[in-house]
């Protein structure tokens, strides 16, 4: 009887059977994994999580992903173990609450209407320890009900005490190699908190991108106009400063001197140059008024207004040279500036000022258009480019000798020796910028940069760490393998990170306790303490207990562990088991998460278990995965569009979410979970429940061809989907199972009734049971229930992955029906032409002969061979067909790779295998009479038409 009363959803039914195994695999403790050296063991971890808010549809798929992942291996017979921890430490919990304290409306909107939390929740979260253990519940419901295969035991938060332990000795470590530095270095900066910024203090978790302006010193009445600019070889082309005139402008005083810029920037650079004061303020249109000096050339230059002037960026001050920025060129024609364009780049093959020339061929329409053409600009230029002769002429006499040495140069050295030469004549300076600007922190304030001085730092720039981290990189294995190259250049920009704030939650600095370690330091070596984290439960050790001496012996094998139980009171027993079980599990062979991450999470993860760990403890490989889009659309807050991941269980059942977020996209592609493809998910797997209820009435029993091809199309899937998923490539092996499997069973169906008969009851239940196995880790919950319903009494989710030797494929089966349908095809395209009412199909097959020409001709074709060699090896004394030769060849030139399969792969009878597929030809077209001939019998006289191989000739009466 079926349990899907007609009435309700599949979707109701999908959460009821979901509810019913879930609590059947946590009440049997059935991925709870302990060491056992008689089976391989695989490890894998997946980010643990911010619980600032709960999940929704896009955290879902690296959880997902790395879950079928571990449930495959698992059904490959490997002790898998697959914990979950929860990512108190530093300020996103904090500054939500603080947002849910200061009545943040847009923030509450989201929690009451969008994840449904109650009111008198809500007020409650303004304390950061209630708000972080409320949201970890709500995602650890989450990660249950989408039936993630996890071992609770292993659970913990980064401010447990023992965690911090820990995270003490790896700092201990760090600073004990020479990794952790105090120095001065350019950080992201919260200019109201005080405090370091990086990506999981940001809004919208982005990474502050810091990099490097020149600023120019062009002189004037007023003071000096420092132009900030990423091109200073470009200077000897300035004919012009643009300032803003719409935003006030501040004089201020640094080091006794004067200089103009915008007020934000004041602001800002006060963070990078000691002693900022303000002088006053005044409109940019009042700059206007003035001119400036180009301190290259000497030449006065005129101040203008432009409000494509960013005055956030920079110093709201930028240099104008028309003839290699786009900008430039366009502003000054549209303020009708009849200003020189002095070119001082050249370009093979280019003509004498690119940007105006690309402006004036192109006609850009505004700031976008302009946009791209200042990436073209710039990179055709930093690439091909090479300084002119012309700017010795350009240079202030005094200079003259010195910029000699420019000449000729490549751009990127230009830059680099002009940018020396400015410094060098006090007539410029460098300045830090968010290149990715605006950058948030999560309190609301944009993100400066500072030069922070006396500040602690992992030193991910020490040659050292680098080359170590280059290696560990050499060794692993990535998903998908182009992600490697980001990786490798990431380790080569890589510098000082600030690992401490005075805001947050976490662990103290050992050393310095005013301190807190950071979010993105203690989380890089975590998956080795999940290792241990069950016992140090189970044998309620303290957090005073575990001492650096005992982190050496469990993790690195350092020290006596009699001695270590004498000084910890921790028994030796005790001591040495964990031990065991953290070399037992580690290395980690597998670490899933977002592309975003890599520049961050991901390579400090690498970095640090390079500097702690020996090389046979270095993490195996990294699979890292696009994000989510919803109706094709990034989700976001403005947009409304953000469906928690719950509540998207509750709409169409965990196996359909889990299926759509992971099997419309390859790894490293975004995916796009939409409504209509998430129904015809579910439509799919209730129309496998359907044939599962029913597979008991099918009453034959009889093996033959259609028996052979789809046991032999069965096979072929399996070995498919089983490499797709060693690959992590679960879109193929999604679509295999769900859609493709689905055609062939439907292809068997038609092939039994054109034989009259019932399919094969008993085959058909042992392919589905297989089946059952491979959508498993993709749809867990609805596996065990079909597993079961089909007489079972043992757990799907840890059966036997299933084997099918390359060999059981006989693809001549396959082959066969291939040229069925074939042949079936061109019958029907002679029907949809014919006129008159068809009653027989008489179909002539060429000869054997013609058939062994047909192959010799795709051998001669396979090597580059002519139609003279066909011809000449296989012309006989016998009378020759010259006209049947020709057209052989010519079909061997377009024969679809199928049928080149069958031809040279095989020996058989075209006639014998055309009368095997008869009764399947005339089934589909509709009863219709087959009469099948040689070629020999054929009236020339009356069929004009050739019966080639695999090609017959085809006749309708």
């Amino acid at each position: 009887m079926t349990l899907i009363s007609a009435p309700k959803r599949f979707s109701d039914f999908l959460n009821e059977i979901s509810q019913k195994w879930q609590k059947a695999w946590e009440d049997t403790k059935l991925f709870e994994a302990n060491p056992d050296y008689s089976r391989k063991k695989f490890y894998t971890t997946v980010a643990f999580p911010y619980p600032n808010s709960p999940f929704h549809l896009g955290h879902g798929r690296t959880y997902v992903t790395c879950d079928i992942y571990a449930r495959f291996m698992r059904m490959r017979g490997y002790n898998v173990l697959f914990p979950m921890g929860f990512h108190y430490t530093g300020t996103p919990i904090i500054a939500m609450a603080d947002d849910v304290a200061k009545g943040d409306k847009e923030l509450i909107d989201i929690f009451k209407n969008i994840y449904e939390i109650p009111d008198d929740v809500i007020s409650k979260l303004v304390d950061p320890l209630f708000m972080a253990n409320y949201f970890k519940e709500e995602i650890k419901k989450a990660m249950k009900e989408i039936g993630l295969s996890i071992d609770w035991r292993r659970e913990f938060t980064t401010i447990d005490p023992e965690f911090s332990s820990f995270i003490v000795w790896q700092f201990n470590k760090l600073q004990q190699k020479g990794f952790i530095v105090r120095d001065t270095h350019p950080v992201g900066w919260c200019p109201v908190h005080h405090i370091p910024v990086g990506m999981h203090d940001t809004k919208g978790d982005m990474e502050p991108e810091i990099g490097e302006f020149t600023l120019i010193y062009f002189d004037s009445d007023l003071g000096i106009f420092p132009a900030a600019t990423l091109r200073p070889e470009t200077v000897f082309g300035a004919v012009a400063i643009w300032v803003n005139s719409d935003v006030n402008y501040a004089i201020v005083e640094i080091d006794g001197k004067k200089y103009v810029m915008s007020e934000r920037a004041a602001f800002k650079i006060s963070f990078q140059i000691d002693n900022v004061k303000t002088i006053t303020t005044l409109k940019g249109s009042e700059l206007t008024k003035h001119n400036a000096v180009n301190p290259i050339t000497g030449k006065t230059i005129p101040i203008l207004g432009a409000d494509f002037v960013d005055p956030m960026t920079g110093t709201g001050v930028v240099m104008s040279v028309p003839a290699h920025a786009p900008f430039d060129y366009y502003y000054l024609k549209k303020i009708k500036q009849d200003m020189p364009v002095i070119s001082i780049i050249t370009v093979e093959g280019q003509g004498d000022a690119l940007a105006k020339e690309v402006v004036d061929k192109t006609n850009p329409k505004g700031k976008e258009d302009l946009e791209k053409l200042t990436e073209q600009v710039y990179r055709t230029e930093y690439n091909k480019g090479r300084m002119k002769e012309n700017i010795v002429e350009l240079a202030r006499p005094e200079f003259r000798e010195s910029v000699k040495g420019l000449v000729g140069l490549s751009v990127p050295d230009a830059r680099l020796k002009i940018t020396e030469f400015l410094i060098e004549k006090k007539l410029g300076r460098k300045i830090y910028e968010i290149m990715n600007r605006p950058v948030y922190c999560r309190c609301g304030n944009e993100v400066v940069v500072k030069i922070l001085k006396d500040q602690w730092f992992l030193d991910y720039g020490n040659l050292q760490w680098k080359a170590l981290a280059k290696k560990l990189i050499s060794n692993m294995t990535f998903i998908p393998p182009e992600a490697r190259k980001d990786f490798e250049f990431v380790a080569d920009w890589l510098q000082k990170r600030a690992c401490a704030r005075t805001r947050g939650l976490g662990t103290p600095l050992p050393w310095d306790k005013k301190w807190i370690i950071e979010s993105l330091s203690d989380s890089t070596i975590y998956m080795a303490y999940y290792t241990v984290a069950h016992l140090i439960k189970k044998y309620g050790l303290k957090p005073s207990q575990l001492t650096l001496d005992f982190w050496d012996y469990v993790m690195l094998g350092q020290g006596d562990p009699f001695s270590i139980s004498n000084s910890t009171g921790i028994p030796k027993e005790v001591i040495e088991e964990m031990r065991k079980e953290f070399t037992y599990w580690y290395p980690l062979d597998v670490r899933h998460s977002g592309k975003d991450l890599i520049p961050n999470h991901l390579s400090f993860f690498i970095f640090n278990h390079a500097a702690i760990f020996p090389e046979e403890l270095w993490p195996k490989a990294i699979a890292v995965n696009g994000f989510v889009l919803l109706e094709g659309k990034k989700m976001s807050k403005s947009l409304r569009n953000i469906i928690p991941l719950r509540k998207a269980i509750r709409m169409y059942g965990a196996d359909v979410v889990r299926i759509t977020l992971t099997s419309t996209a390859d790894m490293g592609s975004d995916v796009n979970f939409s409504d209509s493809y998430a129904k015809s998910v579910a439509d799919a797997l209730r129309n496998y429940y359907d044939l599962i209820e029913k597979v008991d009435e099918f009453k034959g029993s009889e093996e033959s061809f259609p028996e052979k091809w789809i046991k032999n199309k069965f096979n072929q899937m399996v070995i498919n989907v089983t490499k797709y998923l060693e690959n992590l490539d679960l879109r193929n092996a999604l679509n295999e199972l769900l859609y493709n499997f689905s055609s062939y069973l439907n292809e068997y169906t038609e092939m039994v009734r054109a034989e009259g008969k019932e399919p094969n009851g008993k085959l058909v239940k042992e392919i589905l049971e297989v089946w059952i196995k491979m959508i498993s880790p993709f749809a867990p919950h609805f596996a065990e229930e079909v597993w079961h319903k089909l007489g079972h009494e043992t757990f799907v989710s840890v059966e036997k992955w299933p084997e099918i030797p390359e060999t059981s494929v006989d693809m001549l089966v396959d082959l066969i029906h291939e040229y069925h349908k074939k042949v079936l095809e061109d019958i029907q395209s002679i029907l949809n032409v014919y006129k008159g009412t068809p009653k027989v199909v008489r179909i002539f097959v060429a000869t054997p002969h013609e058939l062994s020409l047909l192959r010799s001709a795709l051998e001669v074709v396979s090597r580059g061979g002519s139609m003279k060699e066909f011809i000449e090896k296989n012309k006989t004394q016998e009378k020759f067909d010259a006209k049947l030769y020709q057209k052989i060849f010519e079909e061997a030139r377009s024969l679809d790779d199928k049928m080149r399969k069958l031809v040279l792969g095989h020996d058989f009878n075209e006639e014998e295998i055309l009368r095997e597929g008869a009764n399947y030809l005339k089934y589909k077209l509709g009863g219709k009479e087959i009469e099948i001939r040689s070629v020999k019998e054929m009236d020339k006289s009356k069929y004009k038409k050739d019966a080639l191989p695999l090609k017959p000739a085809i006749f309708i009466q």
